[in-house]
């Protein structure tokens, strides 16, 4: 099975949005970072996954899959690889 598949990714982002799991978010820095992405109202932030809509939820990982390759590439260019 091709390993992308293998990984649930949705239940991976609600483990991190929450604090739990090798990855967790962390609050409030990269909550409010995601939810302006998304251009949702910046008090979601503070809500636990649980407590966001579907439609929320939804927004949050669309976001995520735009803002990853940005923070790859600061990453990259700020020191974190061989940047400039």
């Amino acid at each position: 099975m091709d390993a992308l598949r293998a990984v649930d990714v949705v239940a991976r982002f609600a483990e991190a949005w929450d604090g739990r799991g090798r990855h967790a978010l962390t609050p409030p820095w990269e909550h409010r970072a995601l939810v302006a992405m998304a251009g949702m109202r910046v008090e979601l932030a503070g809500y636990s996954w649980r407590q966001l809509s579907p439609a929320d939820r939804s927004a949050l990982i669309h976001a995520a899959g735009r803002l990853i390759p940005l923070a790859r590439t600061c990453a990259w260019c700020f020191g974190e690889g061989q940047g400039a």
